[in-house]
């Protein structure tokens, strides 16, 4: 099994934090995203991955977890085609407030 010669301190690449960003922020338009951060971390089996942090302020209009999930998937085939091979994990952030809508 081959490893992944990453240190802490590895950037990840310019042009795919913009691709994320552009990505999630079409992908998911009507959940207020008010911020992407994205950085390289160690995942909790200290492996090299990367984080993408999205912020979203509260909206009137409830959440659809499907459109979330399928933005997430979207942006690791996105990122793993970009040639990255840590995986990217992806925190979503939402104001207490939010509602979600019914998944009926």
């Amino acid at each position: 099994m081959a490893t992944l010669s990453i240190s802490p301190g590895d950037a990840v690449p310019e042009t795919l934090q913009r691709s994320l960003a552009e990505l999630l922020r079409q992908r998911l338009e009507s959940t207020g995203i008010s911020d992407i951060d994205i950085h390289p971390q160690f995942n909790h089996a200290d492996e090299p991955s990367v984080l993408v942090r999205v912020r979203h302020r509260l909206v009137d209009q409830p959440i659809r977890l499907k459109d979330v999930i399928e933005a997430d998937t979207a942006a690791r085939d996105l990122a793993w085609e970009q040639g990255e091979r840590r995986f990217v994990y992806i925190d979503h952030i939402y104001d207490e407030k939010q509602k979600v809508a019914d998944a009926r």
